[in-house]
């Protein structure tokens, strides 16, 4: 692609809304819930306070499959925590995401008529090391080899299209936009995988988004892979050795290289109390909080747990995303 770029990518060139919402599917973690209820998912898509929804909050989501059934993992991060997923493993995504009252359901009746949610599904990761995936159309199919993988992911899309044009019920409040890819970068051995997965989507006239690691594999040459939209990850979490001036370095390249940015908000060892602020803030000074593409990843915990443990980041991450976030200043603030 040309270096000549007119800054961040925006929401508005792809007819989507902005803001996207990562939400986890199936942590690796044995108490973290499978599905969004609707009582999880109010925190996200409305602004609460003292219990009421009073303004909207999130209206774009990407469900993130992680595993769907004990010690089987998709997400290719867990990779050696359990077994790899197969073939039912996958069509169990699909089966959840359209159980009734949660997931999607969930979504759709949090969402108020008249308006709008925009739902991105990540595809699973066909890894590699999966020789025996399972049958599909008569073939056992095995990831070493590349026209397998590629079957896989063709396979998965079309089954969960057809359940996406059976419930017709959703689509009056739920926009399906298309489908993002879960690994973080791309190596050299599946660069001929996303080319043939983005071209798929594409037949079915949807979007393919692709949330990368600033710095990662491919990340230069992201429209060439055939994607509509890519975000990047600062990976500045507050508590390692990259610094903020992670931040303001991966807006210059996303300035440059048109891409959008992401926003981490987590809880644990890797975060400190105010990495939000950092992104939030910079987000300000470095202009990306407005005219650009925006995801939102928070990281081992819910909106519904932000809300109760901590209103001040609840409301500071609801004025951002109204465009109306003044800078939050905090004790030892290095900028």
């Amino acid at each position: 692609m040309s270096n000549n770029s007119n800054g961040y990518l925006t929401a508005e060139e792809l007819s989507i809304q902005n803001h996207l919402c990562m939400l986890p599917f199936g942590d690796a973690s044995d108490d973290y819930s499978t599905d969004w209820t609707k009582e999880e998912l109010k925190y996200y898509q409305h602004y609460i306070v003292e219990g009421n929804p009073i303004d909207t909050m999130f209206k774009a989501f990407i469900f993130n499959p992680i595993r769907v059934r004990e010690n089987y993992f998709i997400h290719s991060m867990h990779t050696g925590l359990g077994k790899l997923a197969r073939n039912n493993d996958w069509l169990q995504i699909i089966e959840r995401l359209f159980m009734d009252d949660v997931n999607l359901d969930a979504l759709h009746q949090n969402t108020k008529y008249g308006e709008k949610t925009d739902v991105w599904i990540t595809i699973p990761y066909p890894n590699p090391l999966q020789e025996r995936f399972g049958h599909v159309f008569g073939n056992n199919l095995n990831f070493v080899n590349d026209a397998d993988r590629i079957k896989a992911v063709q396979w998965w899309i079309d089954c969960f299209m057809m359940r996406w044009e059976e419930k017709t019920n959703l689509h009056d409040k739920l926009v399906l936009r298309g489908f993002a890819w879960q690994r973080e970068s791309i190596n050299s051995g599946d660069e001929a995988l996303v080319k043939a997965s983005n071209e798929y989507i594409h037949k079915h006239q949807l979007l393919s988004i692709w949330p990368f690691n600033y710095g990662s594999s491919g990340c230069l040459t992201w429209k060439e892979f055939g994607y509509d939209a890519a975000t990047a990850n600062p990976n500045y979490y507050g508590n390692t050795e990259v610094d903020t001036n992670w931040i303001t370095n991966t807006s210059v390249f996303a300035k440059h290289y048109h891409t959008g940015m992401q926003i981490n908000y987590g809880k644990g060892a890797t975060y400190n109390s105010t990495h939000i602020y950092d992104y939030l803030n910079l987000g300000l000074t470095n202009e990306f909080i407005e005219n650009c593409l925006l995801l939102y990843q928070f990281h081992d915990q819910t909106m519904k747990q932000i809300y109760e443990e901590d209103f001040t980041a609840y409301i500071q991450i609801y004025s951002f995303i109204k465009n109306i976030y003044q800078e939050f200043r905090y004790p030892g603030i290095t900028y």
